[in-house]
């Protein structure tokens, strides 16, 4: 992945300039008198040496160095308008400064934005419901009042065949193989040479909206788990790993002869976009891109069949796993008690649900489904953004400055704050942590078959665990159909579509 091939450049340029240093210091003493006798500042016997050094920069300060690369332009005071949700206001615009660290990095970001480009920020939210309905209506109108869509990608995919959205690809300055940009918008939301949709950092819900699981250090240990993140970094972070971890971890704690959410527990999770979540993670899709960026539904497999296996095992014959099938997140709640191993959450939950908790914990991804899978995967929950240009722009290049600047400042700024409220509470804020962030973060799919096909079947996972059922073979061929019918038309939509989406 880009961000984490660049997060690992920057802080082995780091490690190098300590190497350099260290071998400086330690070079030979053969002429060591001679270099004495030439150096008359050379300090005398017990005098303290101080080295005179930069100070180094971790890898979320390093981000400030990196370039976007867009061209010195001015605007004339010309507003910069969105169009977005308004649970996510404070994502957009900030007035002033606060002390609170991601208002304040918003505020910065806005600021360095408007100075440089000079430029006018505005923001119009709606209901996430209601957000299409208003951007349709002023392509309609062909008002040119938004330049910028942040939408519930859910709400976002369902509208995108109603040709209103500008193609992505279309817009001057914005280049998805910046660090900004999600890989996922080029592996899994591009259709042939079409973008309607895009995953920026811009989209700050989309990263608190990521899933992870948080791990109780202090049970780890009384357990004798190995050091988790290092299980990671090796690759041998899988479900089957989950299992041998989990088994035997349960305790009547409070002695009543019940299981409740006072027990301890392995896993503590729930049977909605907690188990959809594993689907992601253990490699699957639900469309599939194929060389020419047109997809294949490939869905239902064997591997598919398994996977609900599993995870029906793991729900329904241990012991080891509380969840209910009603709550959504709660893990929010049983978690924070300190008598739960593991539990399925987003990162969000950190800053949130999990601020106050008495015990350290650690963040990791969902596992794999087994060591030769190539990497770690995960999903967002349904609920977050995604961005979108509407078709009636007026000034193609402004749109793809700006667009590519909010993107660019959000991950350098808006996101290093971000990490910062994460991991000061209970997750210590060093670059092992931070490196676990951004693995997480750049491996999240963002599947062309769920953000395009409504409320389908991404959730039919979730249903079979709600009844108790592991026969995802009877309710694929009962379901499928319709699915099916839903991404053809999406499909012959995205084809109909011309590559000149400037054009009302």
């Amino acid at each position: 992945m880009k961000k984490q091939r660049l997060i690992s450049l920057l802080l082995a340029l780091t490690m190098l300039a300590s190497s350099a240093a260290l071998l400086s210091c330690s070079s030979g003493t053969e002429n060591a008198d001679d270099a004495a006798a030439v150096n008359t500042d050379a300090p005398s016997a017990g005098e303290e040496v101080v080295a005179e050094t930069e100070p180094q920069k971790d890898s979320l300060e390093a981000r400030m160095d990196v370039s976007d690369e867009l061209p010195d332009k001015k605007f004339d005071g010309r507003t910069f308008a969105i169009i977005g949700d308004d649970a996510c206001t404070d994502h957009y615009l900030s007035e002033e400064l606060s002390g609170e660290p991601v208002n304040d990095a918003v505020f910065e970001r806005n600021t360095e934005i408007c100075e440089r480009f000079d430029v006018t920020l505005d923001a119009v939210v709606y209901p996430e419901a209601n957000i299409t309905g208003a951007a349709k209506n002023s392509v309609a109108a062909a008002d040119d009042a938004y330049q910028l869509v942040a939408c519930h990608i859910i709400y976002l995919g369902m509208s995108a065949t109603g040709d209103y959205m500008y193609n992505w690809y279309d817009l001057p300055s914005v280049n998805f193989d910046q660090p900004w940009w999600s890989d996922s918008t080029v592996t899994d939301l591009k259709y042939k040479d079409k973008a309607f949709i895009a995953i920026g950092d811009f989209a700050l819900s989309a990263l608190g909206s990521t899933y992870c699981m948080f791990y109780n250090k202090m049970l780890a240990e009384n357990y004798g788990l190995p050091d988790m993140y290092e299980l990671v970094a090796e690759g041998a972070w899988t479900i089957d790993k989950q299992y041998e971890f989990s088994n035997g971890v349960y305790i009547d704690t409070n002695g009543d002869g019940q299981r409740d959410a006072n027990d301890t527990y392995a896993l503590t999770t729930d049977c909605k976009s907690n188990a959809n979540a594993y689907l992601w993670a253990f490699g699957k899709k639900i469309a599939t891109q194929q060389a020419d960026c047109t997809y294949v539904l490939d869905y239902y497999d064997e591997k598919l069949v398994s996977l609900v296996e599993k995870l029906y095992n793991l729900y329904y014959e241990t012991d080891y796993v509380y969840f209910n099938t009603n709550d959504h997140g709660i893990g929010q709640v049983v978690f924070p008690l300190g008598n739960t191993l593991f539990t399925n959450g987003q990162i969000g939950w950190a800053n949130g649900a999990l601020r106050d908790v008495e015990f350290d914990y650690g963040i990791i991804p969902y596992p794999k489904w087994d060591e030769q899978q190539a990497d770690y995967y995960t999903s967002v929950d349904g609920g977050h953004e995604g961005l979108a240009i509407l078709k009636t722009i007026q000034d193609p290049e402004f749109v793809g400055i700006i667009s590519e600047a909010l993107n660019a400042e959000s991950w350098k700024r808006v996101v290093p704050a971000y990490y910062d409220v994460s991991l000061k509470f209970k997750g210590a804020r060093d670059e092992q942590s931070i490196e676990m962030l951004d693995r997480i973060v750049n491996s999240r799919i963002f599947d062309f078959g769920y953000v395009y096909g409504g409320w389908g079947c991404v959730f039919w996972i979730q249903y079979l665990l709600e009844g108790a059922s592991k026969d995802i073979t009877s309710y694929y061929e009962k379901n499928f159909k319709p699915y099916n019918k839903t991404m053809e038309k999406v499909f012959e939509a995205f084809d109909e579509y011309t590559t000149a989406a400037g054009t009302p």
